[in-house]
């Protein structure tokens, strides 16, 4: 049984494995958008230290409405992606099925979300979801440009 499940798990494992933070370096920049009248914006520092430090900022003719630290970190042999919203104590999330210039980031034990997926979709777009860990539940969406102004 132990032998299938390996071979079983082996199988289903994504190609790509990431080595460490510096395979997420199509994250950094200065990411920005307008989401039914808020403003988003989104920074990250390039990779260094096995780490990158990241920003997130919402708001609204001119009033913040909210605003996330962000940091992804290499943690013993993986990535953990540690979200502290509006200041409150940060909470982690494990990478999961990396594939070139996508990444998800897990915690099954979370009320909401369970899942931070980030993907490059070109040079000068990323795309950020957060949901309940399914494709159909419950989830928010935003399409970032690099760089923009409000």
């Amino acid at each position: 049984m132990r032998r299938w499940i390996v071979m079983v798990t082996m199988v289903l494992a994504p190609n790509v494995v990431l080595a460490g933070a510096a395979d997420l370096a199509w994250i950094a920049g200065t990411w920005c958008g307008d989401s039914g009248g808020v403003y988003n914006e989104e920074a990250w520092l390039a990779p260094r230290g096995g780490s990158l430090l990241g920003m997130h900022r919402d708001t609204r003719a001119g009033a913040l409405r909210g605003f996330e630290f962000l940091r992804i970190v290499e943690d013993g042999g993986e990535l953990v992606y540690w979200a502290q919203p509006e200041g409150a104590p940060a909470v982690p999330f494990r990478a999961a099925a990396p594939s070139g210039q996508s990444v998800d980031f897990v915690n099954a034990g979370h009320d909401f979300p369970k899942r931070i997926r980030y993907r490059r979709v070109d040079a000068d777009t990323l795309f950020a979801r957060i949901d309940d860990g399914t494709a159909a539940g419950r989830h928010r969406e935003w399409t970032w440009r690099r760089d923009c102004a409000p």
